[in-house]
């Protein structure tokens, strides 16, 4: 019977997901991390304010200083190549990211499996339980959960 070789994986970190407690990154402490400022959200007709940028930056920063992970890039480009160059150079055959609701994010999960990557998603997490109907407006939602949400 031949060896089995271990799978080595990454993680990768999206605007949603800035979080010691992201599961992801709960699930593989020791993985290489990437988080990627995407170039064509940057320059394209989603036009994030410096101001949120910058929000983001310091969250990484402060995120990468309190995760183990040995590993930490943060990148500039197109999401799925340069995640895929810290999984090729990493060796990785696996990625695991906690899920989101940004519309592109099911694209790139279909792009890295078609370059052979496994990907690992974990469920977003809830601010709060809700079973109402879908909700029209947001303050109306907002008065029906704000309790459940500052809830420790």
């Amino acid at each position: 019977m031949a060896p089995t070789v271990a799978s080595i994986t990454c993680v990768w970190l999206h605007g949603d997901s800035l979080s010691p407690h992201d599961a992801a990154l709960q699930a593989y402490p020791d993985a290489p991390v990437v988080f990627v400022f995407d170039e064509p959200l940057l320059t394209g007709h989603y036009r994030l304010t410096f101001k949120r940028l910058f929000f983001m930056y310091e969250c990484l920063v402060d995120l990468y200083e309190q995760i183990p992970n040995p590993v930490k890039e943060l990148r500039r480009g197109r999401v799925v190549d340069e995640v895929l160059d810290v999984c090729r150079a990493c060796g990785a055959t696996q990625l695991a990211v906690t899920e989101t609701y940004a519309p592109r994010y099911r694209q790139f999960v279909r792009q890295f499996e078609q370059h052979g990557l496994t990907v690992r998603q974990f469920p977003k997490p809830k601010l709060v339980p809700y079973s109402g109907p879908a909700p029209k407006r947001f303050m109306a939602f907002w008065k029906r959960i704000e309790r459940a949400a500052f809830r420790d």
